[in-house]
């Protein structure tokens, strides 16, 4: 490369770009999309983990192992006695919501003080200075201190008392203190709260139970080892391992949500690729003459592509820098989206601000540029290629049109083949692989696009033989076939995108909704207010349940409790149920009368997502650690369940009652007998029990809202990136005819000379646009609809384990070009215009 290069990118590129700023303001905004919604579901996901390690760190940052489990207070001497055992402290943990700042709780964590010094990550406050008085705080009931941010922007001061409501129950907690956080950790919950553990206990757990164990060992190398002599000496019905392998387990279960995430927020960047390469290709096609020119006077193959790469380049950076920018500003809406949807669907975290590292920027970055190389490399090679002679040939870049078509075509055939190859091995052991099918899905109908394009310019020709000008801009389709089979192709996948995920959604909805009729058949459901947004964390007091059971107008009360414990060697979430057997379960494999009545006998029901996580089925056993040991529970049935992609593993009261000493419950769920006063029983229960509050009683009707509402909340991000993806794809539309008008500047002068009006002239080019954008949608509804069949079919089987039947919102499809066409043709009413201006005496002059 000679040393002048600098000065030929000065003259060709950037001067080039001055002269079409719109144009490269479009191309940068693509950019930016792209990277912006990649790094804002980036800095949503990392900002999810980071609350959660940062709130096991704060509790058990400094413990090489923690028990968990059916943890009592007895077992704490037994640890302590260990050799092996340099420190261990009891843990009780709870959640209290404020009814005096709606929707504002606290995460409160029980301490020993005497044994809790060697793991403290905190220190503990009084106001103005003065010395922590900790007798004051072991001697008042329910004393908590209260993080000194939370406490500063509430204006809460030490000796203030708290309204809170605790397991369905309205307390006082005093202020005693506050906590200052050591070295202030990055992510962790501003909620967090410290309690002595005594009354910690009696606020949140039952006699003699704990939370957790946290050990400090002498030797961390001998982890393994001690972790498994406590396991054998503690008993089956608690489990010992290290924090860090809670934090895997809880990044395994968000792995597949957030996954999809990522892979949806990739799409726009996708889209973007398309668009550089129109541009890019679009401008080897205007500038053939200066190719010609430097070639012909000593430039290199290698100095011309630079040139190019370069401009594309240039594009890449720009956007990426304003994708950075725009992506921490998505990121503040995507943050609260998604953490209130993790905590619904999986465990409780809350994202008080967007955890931001150099990783995030650096691979948004990586993913913005290489998307631009990699759509600008082709056309640029392209340019570098061509001989000085042929670069004054306009015809050249259309007559190779044809064969690139069909070799597209092939490659298109190609992968589809390994989509179907890959969705395979997704349902058979590697479910990463259903990705894998659906982007080779996405981009194999991308490379069908130069032959639907073509195919449709042939038959609009033939079926349609009246007008010039129609006919004109039809046959330009084929014409300029590389350049429109492109922003078709960006368009396209746009619109397969937003088909896929809204077809999937609809499917989705439509099971739920069958599933709901059958298992929400109670006509009232009672719960603490605080499992409404933090999850099951608050239990029902003993007094509330017998009220409901001793009313004459109930005719039966089902229960339900979650709770984890050890199946299998693996933690997993058990449901304890005392069930009415009023619901319809649909079993997989039908027979539900025998299998119900199996478990009632003792057997243990679980849902699809359970079985095929784990494969098991129909009269495999169990092996479920309980306080009298472990016992083994053959499954009577596994049935459908859309509740947790986890799943569940559901035993009868009764059999539970036998094994644990622990009758909390979470729900209820009421029958009334035929004539009852479901209201006036309601404002009874809630003038008794919840006066502040502390209970949500809904009817049948009125939850199977609160459950779409919560369906809907679940999917409000991915409406965000589809917005996001087909405002992308629009864009494509006007660079498309943009780049065709410069393109096509003498053909324009000519057909200005011939007699075509402005009107005429603007017409040809919105037909040419629309017909783009009728074209893509078509396009986009048919791969759409496969992307949604592999979604509903392999990927949510191979990733969360839910059968979903395939439903087609048929509204919905038939509506998608009625909106996609006038779009296109509204992107292209500026370049229009624009062309309508040209004169035609400097058009006929442009070669």
């Amino acid at each position: 490369m000679t040393r002048c290069f600098p000065r030929l990118f000065w003259c060709h590129v950037v001067r080039d770009v001055r002269r079409h700023r719109l144009l490269a303001f479009f191309n940068i905004l693509s950019v930016a999309l792209g990277v912006a919604v990649y790094l804002a579901i980036a800095i949503a996901n990392h900002s999810a983990d980071r609350s959660f390690h940062a709130a096991i760190d704060l509790v058990a940052g400094k413990a090489t192992l923690e028990v968990q489990g059916e943890v009592r207070d007895e077992m704490l001497p037994l640890v302590q006695a260990q050799p092996e055992v340099m420190a261990c402290t009891p843990i009780s943990q709870g959640v209290a919501t404020l009814p005096d700042a709606p929707g504002e709780y606290l995460q409160i964590t029980g301490v020993d003080p005497f044994t809790n010094e060697p793991f403290r990550t905190f220190d503990l406050q009084a106001d103005a200075g003065a010395s922590f008085d900790v007798e004051r705080w072991l001697a008042t009931p329910y004393g908590v201190a209260v993080n000194a941010r939370l406490a500063a922007r509430y204006g809460w001061k030490v000796g203030d008392r708290l309204r809170a409501v605790v397991n369905g129950t309205l307390r006082e907690l005093p202020i005693v203190g506050l906590v200052e956080l050591r070295d202030s950790p990055a992510g962790v919950n501003e909620r967090f709260a410290v309690m002595d553990i005594g009354w910690a206990q009696e606020l949140f757990n039952p006699p003699g139970r704990l939370t957790s164990l946290q050990i400090i060992l002498r030797d961390p190398a001998q982890s393994e080892v001690v972790a498994a002599k406590l396991a054998k000496q503690l008993g089956p019905a608690v489990m010992v391992a290290a924090p860090r392998q809670r934090s895997a387990q809880v990044e395994k279960m968000l792995a597949a949500f957030q996954l999809n995430l990522t892979a949806l927020s990739l799409v726009s960047l996708l889209v973007g690729v398309f668009l550089i390469y129109n541009t890019v290709s679009a401008t080897v096609i205007r500038r053939r003459m200066e190719i010609g020119i430097l070639r012909a006077v000593g430039a290199t193959r290698g100095e011309v592509q630079a040139l190019f790469l370069g401009e594309a380049l240039l594009f890449g950076v720009i956007g990426v820098l304003l994708g950075w920018v725009g992506g921490v500003l998505l990121s503040k809406l995507l943050l609260g989206a998604v953490a209130r949807t993790i905590s619904s669907l999986y465990l409780l975290v809350s994202v008080d601000r967007g955890f931001l590292s150099v990783a995030q920027f650096a691979w948004s970055g990586v993913f913005g540029l290489g998307a631009v190389l990699l759509a600008a490399w082709q056309p640029s090679l392209e340019a570098s290629r061509l001989p000085p002679v042929q670069a004054l040939q306009l015809g050249a870049a259309i007559q190779d049109s044809k064969a690139w078509g069909n070799v597209s075509a092939w490659i298109g055939s190609a992968m589809l083949g390994l989509a179907i190859l890959l969705a395979w091995l997704a349902l058979m052991w590697w479910p990463v692989a259903g990705f894998g099918s659906a982007l080779c899905v996405q981009v194999g109908f991308v490379f069908f696009a130069p032959q639907i394009v073509r195919g449709c310019s042939w038959i609009a020709r033939g079926v349609w033989r009246r007008g010039i000008l129609f006919r004109l801009a039809v046959a330009s389709l084929s014409r300029f076939l590389r350049r429109n089979a492109v922003t078709v192709a960006a368009l396209s996948a746009a619109v397969a995108m937003m088909v896929s995920v809204s077809v999937m959604i609809f499917s989705f909805r439509g099971t739920v909704n069958v599933w709901i009729s059958r298992s929400i058949v109670a006509d009232l459901f009672i719960s603490p207010a605080s499992n409404e947004t933090l999850g099951l964390q608050s239990f029902v007091p003993e007094a509330a349940s017998d009220w409901w059971k001793a009313q004459a107008a109930v005719e039966a009360v089902e229960t339900l409790r979650e709770l984890p414990v050890t199946i299998d060697r693996n933690l997993q979430q058990l449901a304890v149920v005392a069930s009415a057997n009023r619901r319809d379960l649909q079993f997989i494999g039908g027979h539900a009368p025998e299998k119900m009545v199996r478990f009632f006998a003792g057997d243990v029901l679980v849902t699809e997502s359970y079985a095929r996580h784990h494969h098991v089925g129909d009269g495999d056993r169990l092996q479920i650690a309980t306080p009298q040991g472990l016992r083994d529970f053959t499954i009577a049935g596994v049935y459908y369940d859309y509740s947790r992609d986890e799943g569940l593993v559901v035993m009868n009261r009764e059999v539970f009652n036998r094994l644990w000493n622990d009758p909390r419950i979470e729900s209820l769920a009421v029958y009334l007998r035929a004539g009852t006063d479901a209201q006036k029983l309601q404002r009874d229960f809630l003038a008794r029990f919840g006066r502040s509050g502390e209970f949500v009683v809904y009817s049948n009707t009125e939850l199977r809202t609160r459950i779409f509402q919560v369906f809907d909340q679940t999917f409000a991000v991915t409406n965000v990136l589809r917005f996001i993806a087909v405002i992308v794809a629009i864009t494509g539309i006007f660079l498309s005819v943009t780049s065709l008008v410069s393109e096509r500047t003498r053909e324009i002068g000519v057909l200005r000379a011939v007699g075509a009006s402005l009107g005429q002239l603007q017409g040809l080019l919105l037909t040419e646009a629309a017909s783009l954008g009728l074209i893509a949608s078509l396009l986009g509804l048919i791969s759409g609809l496969v992307l949604a069949f592999l979604l509903t079919g392999v990927i949510n089987p191979a990733f969360f384990g839910w059968t979903i039947p395939l439903r087609i919102p048929w509204s919905l499809l038939l509506t998608t070009p009625l909106w996609i066409v006038p779009l296109a043709a509204a992107a292209a009413w500026w370049p229009a215009r624009q062309a309508a201006r040209i004169k035609i005496a400097a058009a006929v002059r442009f070669e």
